[in-house]
């Protein structure tokens, strides 16, 4: 009988775990209308959001490996730490041709991610949570409200 494990694939030693945990974050690079975004979570998951002529993104896993990460999704990428914390080395699986379009097949297999840095400003931070939003159930209008869009005075 065949068994799937969701383990990792390879055990990290101390040096490549605590490399690989400095990779949590949020992550971006783009090629002129093609974006790349990585969601690093710390339990070896990772969201790849590919924004090219549409989008596609999805859950996916990650794993260590030295001085950086592998994210093993479609195309996989490989991570690598720089002396800046908030910026790594990439480098790209190599797809051939037939199997992208014809923007994204001319991203850069090799590339730098800026880790998103920016917070949720201190006035946004500061407003108060809507009362009706603590309670268990939805408002009672909700299902009659849902899809209408709302109705704006602009002047």
């Amino acid at each position: 009988m065949a068994c799937l494990s969701l383990k990792p694939c390879c055990e990290a030693d101390d040096e490549t775990k605590i490399a690989s945990d400095a990779f949590t974050g949020i992550w971006s690079s783009h090629y002129q209308q093609t974006f790349i975004y990585l969601i690093i979570q710390p339990n070896q998951k990772a969201v790849f959001a590919l924004l090219d002529q549409g989008y596609s993104f999805g859950e996916v896993p990650w794993i260590p490996a030295k001085n950086g990460i592998i994210v093993r999704g479609f195309p996989m990428l490989r991570l690598w730490q720089t002396n800046q914390p908030d910026r790594c080395k990439v480098r790209m699986q190599e797809i051939p041709p037939e199997m992208t379009n014809d923007t994204f097949v001319k991203f850069p297999l090799s590339f730098y991610m800026t880790r998103q840095q920016d917070h949720l400003p201190a006035a946004l931070a500061e407003l108060e949570i809507p009362k009706d939003w603590h309670g268990a159930n939805p408002p009672s209008d909700f299902d009659r409200m849902v899809g209408k869009p709302r109705v704006v005075n602009l002047k």
